[in-house]
């Protein structure tokens, strides 16, 4: 069954909600949708606090309503029950994104994430969305804890959010489902990580990792991504305008975000802790 709303909406409420969100780490400081807005983002980063990247792959399910369903009928999955959600995974034929994924966690343990809703229609997402809590009704899976594919069938994760419990199919294997409580508190032990202490560093480390992953092709970009972005963030818009060393760390940020994002398919975030 379709739920209603789609991916791309998904998407952008999950990444509006979880700024919006104040009291809860980790918050998002700050998140670049595009290049064409970064010129008004960006001076909300504070250099003398941690930056963690977290990797987003948002990733719409099916909701399954009825018994015939393999994961219930054919394995009698424990603990699983209609309703629940099928999420598909790419297949290893037509694109190499859950590979990728995997070797960018293997960079960045702890931060990569498929990101996947448990709002089972419009009215559900539609009151978690005014409510800002998309987010937290979202559910969140390690590609590594998944595992490389092992060949070009269709793959997928079904799982439910309450009680939390999934797994990989079509051969089942139970793997770990993340709500965003114990995602916000992996991030907080994260912070404390000294490859994320300092915020220079890290925004440094994150863009010449994606480097690395990025196909030669979106390498050969970097340059012109970086003059767009100087470019762009020329233009004032801060009462206190970022110092030099804040501005590169932005940049880094800024071209890493749209690498990853055109070649990897996922969405950076940086969370900082509150102050």
């Amino acid at each position: 069954m379709k739920l209603g709303y789609s991916e791309f909406s998904f998407g952008y409420a999950f990444t509006e909600n979880l700024i919006r969100s104040s009291s809860a780490s980790p918050s998002g400081a700050p998140v670049f949708p595009n290049l064409n807005q970064e010129a008004q983002l960006g001076y909300d980063v504070h250099i003398n606090l941690p930056g963690l990247p977290l990797f987003f792959q948002y990733k719409l399910p099916e909701l399954m309503t009825r018994n015939n369903a393999g994961e219930i009928s054919k394995y009698h999955l424990p603990n699983l029950a209609v309703p629940f959600f099928r999420m598909s995974l790419m297949r290893m034929n037509l694109s190499g994104q859950h590979q990728k994924l995997i070797d960018l966690e293997q960079k960045f343990p702890g931060t990569v994430l498929y990101a996947s809703p448990s709002m089972r229609n419009l009215g559900q997402f539609d009151r978690a969305y005014k409510a800002g809590r998309v987010h937290e009704r979202s559910v969140f899976f390690s590609p590594a804890n998944i595992g490389p594919l092992p060949d070009s069938k269709d793959h997928s994760i079904a799982y439910q959010n309450d009680p939390p419990v999934a797994y990989f199919c079509s051969e089942p294997k139970e793997i770990e489902a993340l709500n965003y409580e114990r995602l916000a508190g992996r991030a907080r032990e994260l912070f404390q990580r000294p490859r994320y202490r300092v915020f220079e560093n890290s925004s440094r480390e994150l863009r010449d990792t994606i480097r690395t992953l990025v196909s030669p092709q979106m390498r050969g970009t970097e340059d012109e991504l970086a003059q767009r972005v100087r470019g762009r963030r020329s233009i004032p818009t801060a009462a206190v305008p970022p110092t030099p060393q804040a501005e590169r760390a932005i940049e880094d940020i800024l071209v890493a975000r749209e690498m990853a994002r055109v070649d990897l398919g996922v969405d950076v975030l940086i969370a900082q802790p509150s102050k």
